[in-house]
């Protein structure tokens, strides 16, 4: 079978070039960050892991912050506003651009930092980088291991990078840029509706004392996830007969509570492996606990817990039990990163359990608030599924950039 990075640099328009990304002369890979964090300090300096990195963007919703004395010593591996960082470990290849608001961040052990000096070669890097066939290319020369994989820095300089005509380049960039803006709007009104559905769990609890005590395994059927991590697709084609495969990092690395899609398709699942639609989906780093919805049929993977509550309503309350108590749930997870969760401690962790009228009247609020937050995270797919299809029709030539109009910012959302 031919490379598909291979063919698909062949079937670039003519008059673009190819070059390493270690011989651009834009571009130079700083390294990797920090091997020793040391534990969270809430007035320390954010890092950035491999978890902030979603979809071609950095999120901060809930950061790593490192002691000052940890960033003083360790500034080889400090951000700069329009740096690239990438995956090494885990989700290897996935990129982002550094914004403005992690200026002077660092970085950890996960995460490869490419200083750019042109704004626009860095967005094009990034973007070259989220293609399938780079995703596919930094798979095969990573390394494995028993936990992770690993992508080495010399792979990193040696991965081919197409540099297409400075004007097709400017409005693909444009375009790209529209769609990201309306993303992140999508992103903030999604915030915004669970924040509004935590305040609601605060007003709800505040006599929480009245309420009898019931353990986490009463309250809804649990058990703990035992799929195997399956190895990366030969062809990266996912087809309808696969099911998704819910690792930890599926569940840490997701910023609202809602699993729609994940990083591995297994290629067939025992029924009974398979967790019902709207179960919930836990795991835990040093940290905190992170808990998601799965909205597609999932096989969980070991280190994840699986709830199957009895209502709708019961899942609703659960699921903001679950993250209002995120640093204290991680304090029952084992091992040096706090990533074991224990099936039996979490179970027999007790909830303040409110009468079934409270469950469900904050369900019929918190419901209607999640219908938002769900609908903005569906157009984000669509929007994500659109932006692929740009990005391969810019690579194909088939992209219209001398007719391509854009409408001014304001007039998109």
């Amino acid at each position: 079978m031919r490379d598909a990075l291979q063919e698909r640099l062949r079937r670039l328009p003519q008059d673009w070039t190819v070059e390493r990304l270690g011989k651009l002369r834009s571009a130079h890979i700083l390294g990797y960050g920090i091997t020793r964090p040391g534990n969270h300090a809430d007035d320390g300096v954010g890092m950035i892991r491999a978890a902030d990195i979603q979809d071609g963007r950095l999120d901060s919703r809930q950061p790593r912050r490192i002691s000052p004395q940890v960033h003083e010593a360790n500034l080889r591996s400090r951000v700069e506003a329009g740096d690239v960082v990438v995956i090494l470990v885990g989700r290897v290849g996935e990129a982002a651009v550094v914004t403005d608001e992690f200026h002077h961040w660092n970085a950890s052990r996960t995460v490869g930092i490419i200083r750019v000096t042109d704004p626009d070669e860095g967005a094009w890097l990034s973007l070259w980088l989220r293609s399938p066939e780079v995703r596919q290319w930094c798979e095969r020369q990573a390394t494995s291991s028993t936990l992770q994989r690993t992508l080495a820095l010399a792979a990193l300089r040696d991965m081919p990078v197409p540099l297409p005509p400075a004007g097709p380049r400017e409005a693909f960039l444009r375009a790209m840029q529209i769609l990201e803006e309306k993303t992140a709007t999508n992103i903030r009104i999604a915030d915004c509706a669970i924040t509004l559905s935590e305040a609601q769990f605060a007003v709800e609890t505040w006599q929480s004392r009245e309420w009898p005590e019931q353990p986490f395994g009463a309250l809804a059927e649990l058990h703990a996830g035992t799929a195997s991590r399956p190895s990366p697709d030969k062809d990266g084609i996912p087809t309808k007969d696969r099911i998704a495969f819910a690792s930890p990092a599926d569940i840490l690395q997701g910023g609202l509570p809602y699993l729609y899609r994940t990083e591995r398709l297994l290629a067939s699942a025992d029924d009974a492996s398979v967790c019902d639609l709207g179960s919930l989906l836990v795991a835990s780093r040093e940290d905190g606990v992170q808990v998601m919805r799965n909205e597609v049929p999932v096989a969980a993977g070991r280190g994840v817990l699986v709830l199957k509550p009895d209502s709708a309503a019961d899942s609703y309350w659960l699921l903001h039990e679950i993250r209002s108590r995120s640093s204290e749930l991680a304090a029952n997870a084992q091992g040096s990163a706090g990533r074991e969760l224990s099936r039996r401690a979490f179970s027999s962790t007790v909830v303040r359990w409110p009468p079934q009228k409270v469950r469900e009247r904050f369900a019929r609020i918190a419901g209607r608030l999640h219908a938002r937050a769900q609908t903005a995270q569906a157009e984000n797919e669509t929007l994500r599924n659109l932006g692929n299809q740009i990005l391969d029709g810019f690579l194909n030539g088939t992209f219209a950039w001398k007719s391509a109009k854009f409408p001014s910012l304001s007039t998109q959302c």
